[in-house]
């Protein structure tokens, strides 16, 4: 806030006493230590210079991008460029210098109050009316809800919008509109709102990534607001911005402490808690080691590299689903579900698939368990079911384990050795022999296989004749001396088969 409002601030409040013209092109955003009064030899980028016109000129060219408050300047003068502010009337240069050092202290004032208020992590009610009060304006935050996240203004204060004399929902209906004013949701500085009270309103879209979350209101009860003003609107706007998001958003996941989340954090990673220790911290929100919990994974492309958006989406989680507590570990968010405590379990995958397509977001989804210390196990299930998902079914939003457990079989028992190494070597055999005489004995063995080692099924499925199939068996037994009564022979064979690559037997086919 120092560094992008310093020079504004100033050149707004000496308005109030000067007739004051900033000139055009000027660049705010200097951070400003002091005022450097006239006569002064040293140059400085990092103070604010008040120069007489005559000064100025004698070595305008030091005073590039510095801040400079210039005044008895002639009128007919051409404007220069740069972080300068001009005066066209004549003024006593003391009364002048005297005023701008007085508002040099009032911003520091207030600058310090805003930057102790930081340090102290104080709530950002307190930073927002430090603020409201510097502007003499007020603030509201209108959400998609009817009520307001925050506001200044007071039921006994002059309240020229009629605020708190129009009902709730007709007034959140009115200033968070996107059926009335869709464009006016696009937009991403600040500007006055259209169509409404005579230029008394602006307003700043608060968004993250490109979603809309809620719109800054700025509120001037006495009807005046200078160009000045709109510059510092947008500063303060944006700075209201990263509160929003980090602290009014967070307020959902207050209820859980940190004490809580550590917990749940760590026993995602595979730690250990006593269970006493884990049960006394599970009762501040009513857990319990023996309920039912399940884990999921959630996956947003466009997220993993921003941690801004990942705690956001978080906070959404808890939100949409109270049953749940979310976390972000390292770029990954991960989300435990608590179905023992949800009134309607049978509802969660229909709400959850509405909420992935809104974020367009994935998730994977693991396996049910009713104790909490696994959910090391349950996370990595809920990892597994997004990997294969998004391998084999990309178009689906949400990836249940269960539906993927063969495909991480074959990939575990796949791990050390290739599928030919660990295949019944009568596999191999016959594959020499259809590449040596063109025949396809290794797709007959597989099906046949399949069909549960009934001719006849295999038969119908291969579209031959029952004889034409014995004749092929019989030539795979001449040259494997398979057993096919052998209870260990059959599952080798389909294991084996399963294992091979789904290519392959396209291929084969």
């Amino acid at each position: 806030m120092h560094h992008t409002m310093t020079f504004d601030i100033f050149c707004l409040k000496l308005e109030e006493t000067y007739s004051l013209v900033p000139c055009r092109g000027y660049t705010a955003g200097r951070r400003l230590k002091s005022i450097c009064l006239p006569g002064s030899a040293d140059i400085n980028r990092d103070y604010l210079h008040l120069l007489s016109w005559n000064d100025y000129v004698k070595r305008a060219d030091a005073y590039t991008g510095c801040a400079i408050l210039l005044f008895r300047i002639p009128a007919h003068v051409p404007m220069p460029e740069g972080n300068i502010a001009a005066l066209f009337q004549p003024v006593d240069e003391n009364e002048l210098i005297n005023h701008a050092v007085s508002i040099f202290a009032e911003f520091e004032e207030w600058h310090e109050r805003l930057h102790e208020a930081a340090e102290k992590h104080q709530l950002p009610e307190e930073m927002l009316k430090s603020l409201a009060k510097y502007m003499e304006m007020e603030i509201a935050i209108a959400a998609g809800k009817n009520a307001f996240d925050f506001i200044t203004l007071q039921k006994e204060e002059n309240d020229p919008l009629g605020i708190y004399d129009t009902p709730p929902e007709e007034m959140m209906a009115l200033l968070n509109s996107q059926q009335e004013f869709p464009e006016s949701f696009l937009t991403h500085h600040a500007a006055p709102y259209p169509g409404l009270y005579n230029g008394l309103l602006y307003y700043y879209n608060f968004f993250l990534e490109d979603r809309y979350l809620a719109r800054l209101l700025g509120i001037f009860p006495d009807g005046t607001f200078a160009s000045g003003k709109l510059r510092l609107f947008q500063y303060i706007a944006e700075y209201a911005e990263k509160l929003y998001i980090f602290h009014y958003k967070n307020k959902q996941r207050q209820r859980k402490s940190r004490q809580f989340l550590f917990a749940m954090e760590n026993l995602l990673q595979g730690g250990e808690i006593q269970p006493p220790i884990l049960q006394k911290i599970l009762d501040s929100c009513s857990w319990n080691t023996e309920h039912f919990y399940q884990v999921l994974k959630i996956h947003q492309e466009n997220l993993t590299k921003n941690s801004d958006s990942l705690d956001f989406l978080c906070i959404s989680i808890e939100e949409q689903f109270p049953s749940c507590c979310a976390l972000r570990i390292e770029e990954n968010v991960f989300c435990i579900r608590n179905i023992s405590i949800e009134k309607n379990p049978q509802d969660f995958t229909q709400i959850l698939a509405i909420f992935l397509r809104e974020n367009l977001c994935r998730a994977g989804i693991s396996n049910e368990h009713k104790n909490i210390f696994r959910l090391s196990m349950l996370a990595d299930e809920a990892e597994d079911a997004l990997y294969y998902g998004l391998q084999n079914h990309p178009m689906l939003w949400s990836y249940h384990f269960s539906d993927y457990i063969l495909q991480y079989l074959k990939a575990a028992m796949t791990a050390k050795y290739p599928p030919i190494e660990l295949e019944h070597s009568s596999i191999n055999i016959l594959r020499v022999h259809d590449q040596k005489y063109n025949t396809c004995l290794v797709e007959t063995l597989r099906v046949f296989t399949w069909q549960k080692f009934s001719a006849s099924a295999a038969a119908n499925t291969m579209y031959i004749h029952r004889s034409t199939f014995l004749h092929r068996l019989r030539r795979i037994q001449e040259l494997t001396n398979l057993n096919f009564e052998n209870e260990q022979t059959r599952q080798w064979l389909a294991l084996s088969f399963f294992l091979q690559p789904q290519k392959s037997q396209v291929e084969n086919t």
